[in-house]
């Protein structure tokens, strides 16, 4: 016995429903428009491809822009700015250009805008020791990283309070 596949739209049948109303043959039509699913999301012009995910899709679909970036940082070396189309060409090249080549809504530091806001607020020597210490951090930590880098700190601290108080730093036991 062989095994079709459930009929779900007019797709899968081809032709075979224009033959059946070309050769008159009103049985084998009506038998054919009862086998399909009623449900219209199983209509052949509301599927889309498995293979991209929704929003990909609809995009596709309605033929729409890639999105406009949120932020930008301004330590990297490509940032869209599109200013001067407008103060050499008017408005109508910028609002082109932003369609083509969209500008980011925020620019802003390598920072979140939190961090940034409490450096500002603290003093320069401060602000330099965190970019030093973001210089040096690896991208990648492992836990060994971690630790290690927990026990030099620690060091550090035990060694300033030593300086402060007037004793002598202890080396070695």
């Amino acid at each position: 016995m062989r095994v079709e596949p459930v009929l779900i739209n007019e797709l899968q049948l081809g032709d075979t429903l224009n033959r059946a109303i070309e050769f008159n043959r009103r049985g084998e039509f009506g038998l054919l428009l009862a086998m399909l699913s009623n449900d219209a999301r199983d209509m052949a012009q509301f599927t889309l491809s498995q293979d991209l995910p929704l929003e990909a899709k609809l995009k596709l679909e309605f033929e729409l822009p890639e999105s406009q970036p949120l932020t930008a940082d301004l330590s990297s070396d490509y940032i869209v700015d599109n200013s001067s189309h407008f103060l050499a060409e008017g408005a109508r090249s910028f609002q082109l250009h932003q369609a083509l080549v969209p500008e980011a809504l925020v620019i802003r530091g390598g920072r979140e805008s939190a961090m940034s806001e409490v450096l500002d607020n603290t003093d320069l020597h401060t602000r330099l020791r965190m970019e030093d210490a973001r210089a040096e951090m690896p991208e990648t930590l492992t836990l060994a990283d971690i630790l290690t880098m927990q026990r030099n700190f620690s060091r550090k601290l035990a060694g300033l309070s030593d300086q402060h108080l007037g004793e002598p730093e202890v080396t070695g036991i």
